[in-house]
């Protein structure tokens, strides 16, 4: 299908500006949660015969370890511990509520959400610096991200799903991660994150790239062929047939923060729009494809690429460079898009999507964050 332009609805003028706010609101509350995180979990003092001794918990549950029997130096200890633990929940609680704030002004303004138990997951995989290192979010959940970088509702491709797939994105060139860090941080493991959020989820046997919980729920990991195997601590064994994933590690992932239905934040971090489309209406010629999955595509194939068209020109521009980096099979569906839409990248206007109706939106630069 050709898509025009005034086929997107844009977003209030305020849109931009109100989005970026719940974004600073939520790097508000990441911050001050992963440092209550990071904190001891309790700091007590413990009895043993006649003397007390300052106890330390590391994790809730666990056991008390001693480290000093009380004097003012462990007593100044335990009252810091306190103070710095209090500040903190301070924080966490004003960013939650500039977030709450700021999500209600997004759902006036009808920008797209998603759902809460996705983003409680997502929140818990970027506490603990998986999000954006180590995996990314793809398929249909994708689409939100773009949809708000555009600034614009699509026409099609954000259809409600329940479910959401991750890809492993670490070693590649778009893990926000530099290879220094990748090879010295301590690395959870996404079964582990996925087991903070909900303890019930377990992996498939059937789908051993499958994590589901008593609800049934479902979370895949699936990686590019480049990067197996997965390290062995990960309990996930994705497919390594599906090489159509190395495409989603071509070019500039964005990332971006969204709204969730319920009035909360959530981080979104997503392959590069233009390798993303390519490979959605790549999947719609793919045989082995589900037939039923292929129609929608199609449908979040050919949006996406005119989006890219019409908003992302500047961030994610479809010159002759682009095309050029084109694996042939992308390239011959690139091709027959573009002379459907009579979209040449040898014309810098084209390129650039100045038309008479409108002038071009504004791609939130601010949001794609280059890969340091």
């Amino acid at each position: 299908m050709v898509y025009k332009r005034g086929d997107f609805i844009p977003f209030s003028p305020d849109a931009d500006r109100i989005v970026a706010n719940l974004e600073a609101a939520y790097e508000q509350w990441l911050d001050a949660q992963r440092e209550l995180d990071s904190m001891p979990s309790s700091l007590f003092w413990q009895s043993k015969g006649s003397t007390d001794y300052l106890a330390i918990k590391v994790r809730p549950g666990g056991s008390g370890t001693t480290i000093g029997a009380r004097s003012p130096q462990t007593e100044a200890r335990l009252a810091a511990h306190q103070h710095a633990k209090q500040a903190l929940t301070t924080r966490v609680a004003q960013a939650d509520e500039l977030i709450r704030q700021r999500a209600a002004l997004c759902r006036a303004l009808r920008i797209p959400a998603i759902p809460d138990r996705q983003a409680g997951i997502l929140r818990q995989l970027d506490k603990r610096e998986v999000l954006r290192n180590d995996v990314m979010v793809v398929g249909t959940n994708a689409f939100i991200a773009y949809c708000i970088a555009c600034n614009a509702r699509f026409p099609a491709g954000i259809e409600e799903t329940e479910d959401f797939d991750l890809a492993w994105c670490r070693d590649s060139n778009v893990s926000l991660a530099s290879l220094t860090e990748q090879s010295s941080r301590q690395h959870p493991t996404v079964m582990s994150v996925l087991r903070e959020f909900d303890s019930s989820f377990q992996i498939n046997k059937r789908k051993p790239y499958q994590a589901i919980n008593q609800e049934g729920y479902e979370v895949e990991l699936l990686a590019a062929p480049s990067l197996a195997p997965l390290p062995k601590s990960e309990a996930f064994e994705p497919m390594l047939t599906l090489f159509e994933q190395e495409w989603l590690l071509r070019g500039r992932a964005l990332s971006i923060v969204v709204p969730t239905l319920r009035g909360r934040a959530c981080p979104l971090y997503v392959p590069d729009p233009r390798w993303m489309a390519l490979h959605k209406l790549w999947l719609s010629k793919k045989p082995e494809r589900n037939a039923s999955k292929k129609p929608k595509d199609a449908r979040q194939g050919d949006v996406l690429l005119s989006a890219c068209r019409y908003f992302l020109a500047d961030s994610y521009p479809m010159n002759l460079d682009f095309v050029f980096d084109l694996p042939t099979e992308l390239r011959d569906i690139f091709s027959a898009w573009s002379e459907a839409n009579e979209f040449d990248p040898n014309d810098p206007i084209a390129v650039a999507s100045f038309d008479a109706e409108s002038a071009p939106v504004d791609s939130r630069s601010r949001s794609a964050r280059q890969r340091r």
